[in-house]
């Protein structure tokens, strides 16, 4: 009962309050920026975010401060308090971008100290568990170095896949889903009640930003939803690694994973800045083919189903075989992306969609 309780709340409250936001940005002409990567025309507010985060917020508080009152056995340590002090970092980060443009060096030293915070209070990597020799590898010293890379790295591949109706909020979307049974499986119930609040504000918020789209995230939601996907895989306070560490973490999150490498040797090939936007993200590839934006999405969503469901395999096959579905399932996704690049390189179109 307590996982429809706190996922009607954060849901309810995004459907209440991402409209509201959307005609208070209008009125105030606070209108997504165009450039070289956008895909949309016309003036839409980018400053959804403000809804994803007050419903997210007010969900995560009532499972911190109200529900240990009435369950004991619900602890709230220091570790999650953290986490969410960062996360409302990231947003406030995210939400002064969205009004006026941040250095992108003053933005990652911000991100980088939030990070340390949530290390510093005791969450991070420890272990990387195999299910052949050697099985473990401890991370020791590495393990915060590696948890502060991982936040950081996450909340910018998030933010930088953000091009497209309903994209990175589906991505989103499926990832909190995944880890809500992940957890609920392995009765870590804090923090899967922490990743049905993050579920059901994003679903919320899809209401409106499915295509075509009446508002964006901003950065102040996509910066959040990248760093809650970092960090909660980083709450699990038990089970292996392959429950609740890195390799599912990284799976889970592999598609935006995947288009921020391509990101970085697309630019490092040309002799660009990293920050210089353009048009041959994962969904422009897409587009060029000449799939619909709701085609595109069925596409992302199955492939993140997919990978997601080769995690929760873990829960009920031999580690040995989810071990292997996993790896399988990042060969498919990096075919999937080669195909894409060669497809793109020799200017193929399947076919010329209405739009």
């Amino acid at each position: 009962m307590s996982y429809v309780i706190i996922m009607a709340l954060s849901f309810f409250i995004a459907v209440l309050t991402v409209p509201l936001v959307g005609r208070m940005a209008r009125a105030a002409g606070r209108f997504d920026r165009l450039n070289e990567r956008k895909i949309h025309t016309g003036q839409i507010p980018r400053l959804g975010g403000i809804g994803i985060a007050a419903a997210f917020f007010v969900a995560a508080l009532v499972v911190f401060a109200v529900m240990p009152i009435f369950n004991r056995s619900l602890v709230v340590d220091l570790r999650l308090w953290a986490a969410l002090a960062a996360g409302a970092g990231y947003w406030l980060l995210g939400l002064i971008d969205d009004f006026r443009s941040l250095r992108a060096s003053l933005k990652f030293v911000v991100q980088f100290a939030l990070a340390i915070l949530v290390v510093a209070a005791g969450s991070y990597f420890r272990v990387i568990e195999f299910p052949v020799k050697p099985y473990e590898i401890d991370l020791g010293w590495f393990g915060p170095v590696l948890s502060v890379l991982w936040i950081v790295g996450i909340a910018n591949a998030i933010n930088l896949i953000d091009g497209m109706d309903a994209f990175a909020g589906g991505m989103a979307l499926i990832g909190a889903v995944v880890w809500t049974l992940l957890f609920y499986k392995e009765g870590q119930y804090l923090p899967a009640l922490v990743a049905v609040a993050v579920a059901g504000a994003v679903f919320g918020f899809l209401f409106y930003n499915f295509p075509p789209a009446s508002i964006f995230m901003g950065d102040s939601g996509s910066l959040l939803l990248g760093y809650l996907l970092a960090v909660l895989p980083l709450l699990g306070s038990g089970g292996s690694e392959l429950d609740s560490g890195l390799i599912p973490a990284v799976t889970i999150c592999f598609i935006p994973i995947l288009d921020t490498i391509a990101a970085i040797l697309r630019r490092w090939k040309q002799g660009v800045s990293f920050f210089t936007p353009d048009r041959y993200h994962l969904h422009h590839k897409l587009l060029n083919l000449g799939f619909t934006n709701r085609q595109i999405l069925a596409i992302i969503y199955s492939l993140c189903a997919a990978l997601g469901a080769t995690v929760l395999a873990s829960v009920y096959l031999n580690p040995r075989v989810s071990f292997i579905l996993m790896m399988a399932g990042w060969a498919v996704c990096g075919a999937f992306f080669i195909a894409l690049h060669y497809l793109k390189e020799n200017k193929v179109r399947f076919f010329d969609p209405e739009r």
